[in-house]
């Protein structure tokens, strides 16, 4: 009888124990997370193990806050040296007029001014080669007719002198502009002969320099169809492009979403954002190519949206779209309408372009004489 209740003891005894260390076991977690400041003490204790990884490791060293210090002032000095190289840009620029700029009052400078931009893009019409569209009294040849090799004009690309050319009204006044006006008129240049000379060098590249007698078929791009300036005109015509007001794109972003593509916006005293947009008929193999040099110029040019469309037979006989005649005309190669919206950065620093105004110099206010004592009479 005393064996088996020693026997029943044991069990009894064996039984508790396990039971009272599982229970140890299963609470302790518990009662370490939900003690009061169980969490707070377990992650003050992580803290100050990683704090100490940090005091004691090799992070904040001498050496990489010296480093550190030397990539600040390389920094510092890369930003003087772009600000230099775009000042130094913008004050390589020659003006149409010289002594006009930036406050001249003389009105028979503004006078000249004025046949100078006609003579800036008669200078365009030369380096492109390009010779003027036919005029709409010449015979349209028949539909799918080979026009004759011998009334194929020679040159590389149609651009019509009245049209294509960015030309305010105020060229064909008799009074003289106002200095403002020519200011813009002179920025309308610069533009234009930025848009102009991709143009030249791409035609200069993928044309045969060799050849005698050149036509549009030899050429990449068959037609400059026209160059507009100014925020309201740099929208894809038929698109649901928001179109802006005014020449600039100003400061102000509708609905917290940026006006173009590249979320630029004109920071008045630093630069400003000139929209324009570029017509132009190509070789579709080679949009591209003048995509890239666009893009790839250091006339600080962005491009914000583009848009082709085949041109075919059909499209002569539908209207007047194009300036040649026929199809053919532009060669076997497949041919698009390319119109392209873009951006031209306008710097105003000092010391950079001539347009920029001079900035007045801060006025020292002039000390007063002292006054002398009043001596008693």
């Amino acid at each position: 009888m005393m064996e088996l209740v020693k026997r029943h003891l044991f069990l009894a005894i064996l039984i508790g124990a396990v039971v009272v260390l599982s229970l140890a076991a299963g609470l302790s977690p518990y009662l370490l997370w939900t003690s009061p400041g169980g969490g707070e003490r377990a992650l003050l204790r992580s803290t100050l193990g990683r704090a100490k990884e940090l005091l004691e490791g090799t992070i904040y060293t001498d050496s990489l806050v010296a480093e550190m210090a030397k990539q600040v002032d390389l920094r510092k000095k890369q930003y003087v040296d772009v600000m230099e190289y775009i000042r130094k840009r913008g004050a390589d620029r020659q003006p149409l007029v010289a002594n006009l700029f930036p406050v001249s009052t003389d009105i028979n400078l503004r006078h000249s001014f004025k046949a100078e931009y006609d003579a800036a893009l008669a200078g365009f019409m030369k380096r492109l080669r390009a010779v003027p569209p036919p005029s709409t009294e010449e015979r349209r040849g028949e539909p799918g007719v080979p026009t004759p090799a011998a009334d194929v004009p020679e040159g590389l690309m149609h651009v019509h002198p009245q049209v294509t050319f960015f030309r305010p009204d105020w060229v064909d006044r008799q009074e003289a502009p106002i200095l403002d006006l020519c200011r813009l008129g002179q920025e309308n240049i610069w533009l234009q002969e930025d848009l102009v000379g991709v143009i030249e060098e791409m035609c200069k590249a993928l044309v045969d320099p060799n050849k005698k007698r050149v036509t549009l078929a030899d050429s990449p791009i068959k037609e400059l169809v026209e160059i507009r300036i100014g925020a309201e005109y740099a929208v894809l015509a038929g698109s649901r492009m928001p179109s802006g007001t005014g020449r600039y794109r100003t400061a102000e972003r509708s609905g917290g979403r940026p006006p173009t593509l590249t979320g630029l916006t004109s920071d008045p005293g630093f630069y400003l954002v000139l929209p324009f947009r570029l017509v132009v008929i190509i070789e579709d193999r080679y949009v591209g190519e003048l995509l890239r040099r666009l893009k790839g110029t250091e006339s600080f040019l962005t491009i914000d949206a583009w848009r082709a469309k085949f041109i075919t037979d059909g499209s002569f006989e539908r209207g007047r779209e194009m300036m040649a005649l026929q199809r053919d005309v532009y060669g076997p190669q497949g041919v698009v309408r390319l119109e392209l919206t873009g951006e031209s950065l306008v710097f105003q620093l000092p010391g950079g372009r001539v347009t920029t105004p001079l900035r007045a110099a801060p006025v020292e206010p002039t000390p007063k004489p002292a006054e002398a004592p009043e001596t008693p009479g």
